[in-house]
């Protein structure tokens, strides 16, 4: 199976465009690690941090 990247919401990749100033396609290129610059590290990193934020969204509800 191929690595088809970070694989986050419309929502959340909208929220990325805005943060980093960049467009749609910069911030795919980043998740799917075809871009590999510092920008694209900064994307990925912060991609991880929404989805660790919607993980503590979903224990909380389940608690």
């Amino acid at each position: 199976m191929q690595n088809q990247g970070i694989i986050i919401s419309s929502k959340h990749k909208n929220q990325l465009m805005k943060e980093f100033k960049t467009s749609k396609q910069s911030v795919l290129m980043s998740l799917r690690y075809v871009f590999n610059s510092e920008q694209a590290k900064a994307i990925r990193n912060r991609a991880k941090e929404l989805l660790l934020q919607e993980v503590e969204k979903i224990e909380n509800q389940n608690q």
